[in-house]
């Protein structure tokens, strides 16, 4: 079963060396930590080594202001542990702008606060030690007629940032976590893979700087709405991806929660100042 989400490949895979686990609750919000460490747990998984956070929430979370602030700030800590020290950051906005199910990249990535631009032409209006943050929204390849990896490798190239971040709609194998779930790691991503439209991975390797991927859910394949029903699978909608009915407001909200937690994490406390200065 196609999945995106390293905690359900780990539940499918049950127990296996060469991963290590831990799970936190708070306020509502179930925090789950998945480190894979060798290349076997790795294979099994189909996962690249790396940390996986999933940030799952309760599906009323998406439509509650003060639900959504908390699931970001709580968010944000998880992304800021996988940046480490480096802060100045390109973020780049994956899949179709024109398809809803896609866009949440493209969404996520028009909210994200630049600085950039005002370093090189007016870096005396800023905050001492804000870093310099970019931000690009990559189109598909059908769009575009350009690899995502030969777009990002050349920005990356161009301003030489000290961390990439992307964010990507992803696939669940489970229709509970459409909407409600999180995840980020630090293994990078490969675009479309969770829909099987595999394309070049976006990585450390590929980049030569640090990659850290969040997104979420939301689409799943029709065969595991009929694994979960227990019906039999049919094979004429073994290829069919479905989406729930109210993706327009799922991404419009799971958007501002990956924005807001993707400012906070680079910006930390000056980002409330930044925002009314720059805003």
């Amino acid at each position: 079963m196609r999945t995106d989400l390293a905690m359900e490949s780990k539940t499918e895979s049950g127990e296996l060396s060469g991963v290590r686990e831990e799970c936190a609750y708070k306020s509502g919000l179930e925090v789950r930590r998945i480190d894979v460490v060798t290349e076997e747990a790795a294979q099994r998984l189909d996962k690249p080594i790396g940390r996986y956070v999933s940030v799952k929430m309760p599906a009323e979370y998406l439509m509650d202001r003060g639900a959504r602030e908390l699931t970001g700030k709580t968010l944000a800590k998880e992304l800021s542990a996988l940046y480490g020290d480096k802060r100045n950051a390109l973020v780049i906005g994956l899949g179709n702008r024109y398809i809803t199910a896609d866009a949440l990249g493209t969404k996520t990535a028009e909210y994200v606060l630049v600085t950039r631009h005002i370093h090189l032409h007016m870096a005396d209006v800023l905050p001492k030690g804000t870093p310099k943050v970019a931000a690009f929204c990559a189109n598909v390849l059908g769009v575009t007629g350009l690899e995502t990896a030969e777009v990002v490798t050349a920005l990356t190239e161009q301003i030489r940032p000290e961390l990439v971040v992307f964010i990507d709609s992803l696939a669940a194998a489970r229709t509970e976590h459409l909407g409600c779930l999180i995840q980020c790691n630090d293994s990078g991503i490969a675009p479309g893979a969770g829909v099987g439209n595999f394309r070049q991975s976006l990585t450390k390797q590929l980049l030569g700087v640090p990659v850290v991927a969040l997104g979420v859910p939301l689409v799943v394949s029709a065969e595991a709405i009929l694994n979960e029903s227990g019906q039999p699978t049919d094979e004429t909608l073994r290829d069919l991806i479905v989406t729930p009915k109210d993706i327009d407001a799922m991404v419009r909200d799971a958007s501002r929660i990956l924005s807001d937690a993707i400012n906070l994490s680079l910006y930390g406390d000056s980002y409330p100042e930044l925002e009314k200065l720059l805003r």
